[in-house]
């Protein structure tokens, strides 16, 4: 409930006559929330709710809900509608755009589910007739729900953070900017507590869009994970979470003052991988589709195969006796198109957790670390490379480190919410100059790989390049 009410909360004050849409209804705890809310604070509306749901067995715990909510606001009318809501929406908006007497929503209250949708799912389907690229549910949820409302109404959904970053959901955010305001977005300092009874590990936050609104500033709040405590509050231009340059439109979500500094710092960095001459792409071997060519251990007319599990502080070691993945690949017709000339390369995992110490985790493959010619590395895996060649030494070093430190760490928080680093990800980031990654590097080949040492040295390059 302290979420539910979180997200109540959120809403502007309407009045009148105030139709309101709960999609996955549940048992009705949203809805229970912004009645609470519209009877303690005595709103002039007559709320006319419907809630969506689609499994049976909490349609009864779900009418007991909206029988209490009548109670403490008589004004109130609610229906339940038993479906399935992707397919229920899309017949929806059909029906108002053919004028058959339904009309648009005023508040749109949700917490969706995140099942992936089938390709050739009903709901894939419906919702592409209606133009509608979701591969997720609640993409489907989210953006089905915009739709219904009218011009000016409001939407507060808590949604996987994931959505902020990443080629995955340039569409959706497009149709999110395209067709709404974002008025505050809120930040949960801890992923595993607003849904810890439900196993939910997603890195989650709350939206309030208005439909068709004027953008204007945004309200970045943030609170403990269980939705209790104090929230903390900064106001932000629409530009600072949006940037006007940024094609792919990433949300970056600053809390405080010190995570801005931060943030201005690294963004005036001058460099880009365009800059720098280097390029950075997902390892070409996908396992399961070369299955019959992996083999546990090194032999005639293999080649290393490198893994996640092979990166381990910031070098690559190689062969792992224990592992149950592959350790080299079968070079044939078949596999040659997939290797790397050996040489200097930044690898980068692609998979990381809010938990682990570093979102980004990266390693240098050196030249003279495998004695092969030839290389394959696994799709889990980033690779830095020039035109898919090797780096100079020092350059891989630099780059490893700077990737490596805090305050790069720090930064990529800001607008990484899930748990994949994508190759556009890391094109997204600013970084120092050739010549400077170049002396970084030299630095982190002579020192100690003590990150306070690495963090010092990454701070004192940076603040030389931004002039502090």
């Amino acid at each position: 409930m302290p979420v539910a009410s979180l997200l109540a909360g959120m809403f502007e004050v309407p009045s009148g006559r105030v139709r309101v849409l709960d999609p996955g209804a549940g048992v009705g705890s949203l809805t229970a929330a912004l009645v609470g809310r519209a009877a303690a604070e005595k709103w002039n509306v007559s709320l006319d709710v419907t809630a969506v749901e689609v499994d049976s067995g909490l349609l009864d715990p779900l009418e007991s809900t909206l029988e209490e909510c009548r109670r403490a606001l008589p004004s109130l009318t609610a229906r339940v509608a038993s479906a399935d809501f992707v397919e229920w929406g899309c017949a929806q908006i059909d029906d108002v755009l053919w004028n058959t007497g339904r009309e648009w929503f005023d508040l749109a209250i949700l917490n969706p589910p995140y099942a992936k949708l089938g390709i050739r799912s009903r709901e894939t389907a419906a919702l592409t007739r209606l133009r509608i690229k979701a591969r997720n549910l609640y993409v489907a949820f989210v953006t089905l729900s915009l739709r219904l409302l009218r011009p000016g109404g409001q939407l507060v959904a808590i949604i996987p953070r994931s959505f902020c970053n990443g080629p995955y959901f340039r569409a959706f955010r497009a149709e999110l900017l395209d067709s709404a305001a974002v008025r505050r977005v809120h930040v949960f300092e801890a992923r595993d507590q607003a849904f810890r009874d439900a196993g939910v590990l997603q890195e989650n936050v709350i939206v309030h869009l208005v439909k068709e609104g004027r953008q204007g500033e945004v309200r970045i709040t943030s609170s403990r994970g269980d939705g209790q405590g104090p929230v903390s509050t900064r106001s932000v231009s629409f530009a600072d979470v949006v940037h006007p340059d940024d094609p792919d439109r990433f949300l970056r979500l600053v809390t405080n003052r010190a995570e801005r500094h931060l943030a201005d710092r690294v963004y005036s960095l001058p460099g880009d991988l365009e800059s720098l001459g280097v390029s950075v792409s997902t390892g070409r071997v996908v396992d399961f589709r070369v299955r019959p060519y992996l083999r546990s251990q090194p032999g005639e007319g293999t080649v290393p195969l490198i893994y996640p599990l092979h990166m381990r502080d910031g070098c690559v070691r190689w062969p792992v006796s224990a592992s149950k993945k592959a350790n080299a690949l079968v070079v044939n017709d078949a596999t040659r198109g997939l290797l790397l000339s050996s040489g200097n390369y930044v690898l980068v995992k692609r998979f990381s957790s809010k938990e682990q110490p570093r979102r980004i985790v990266a390693s240098v493959l050196a030249a003279g670390d495998l004695p092969y010619e030839t290389v394959a590395i696994e799709n889990h895996i980033n690779v830095y490379h020039r035109d898919g060649a090797s780096l100079t030494i020092d350059l891989a070093w630099g780059i490893a480190t700077y990737l490596n430190s805090t305050i790069v760490d720090r930064f990529f928080r800001h607008f990484n919410g899930h748990t994949q680093v994508n190759a556009t990800d890391l094109r997204s980031l600013r970084y120092p100059t050739t010549d400077q990654l170049t002396a970084l590097g030299e630095d982190a080949v002579q020192m100690s790989h003590l990150q306070t040492e690495i963090d010092a040295t990454v701070f004192r390059h940076i603040r030389e390049l931004a002039g502090s």
